[in-house]
């Protein structure tokens, strides 16, 4: 018979008897989390920029054998 160990479970147990889990539904967590996501959705766009300036620079350079 096989048991499964589950470390998450008993991490989220330990926890929870800790009062450190809480729920983020408040307005206050709510608008961290829309100015997060808004700040994430930047990083991406200048990150994917950078990246396609890249590939663009690498198709350019001519290697010589």
């Amino acid at each position: 018979m096989f048991k499964k160990i589950s470390r998450s479970a008993e991490i989220n147990e330990k926890l929870e008897k800790e009062g450190k889990i809480r729920f983020l539904d408040s307005a206050e967590d709510l608008a961290k989390i829309t100015s997060m996501n808004l700040y994430m959705d930047e990083v991406r766009k200048d990150y994917q920029m950078k990246e396609r300036l890249s590939q663009i620079s690498a198709s350019q350079v001519i290697l010589n054998a």
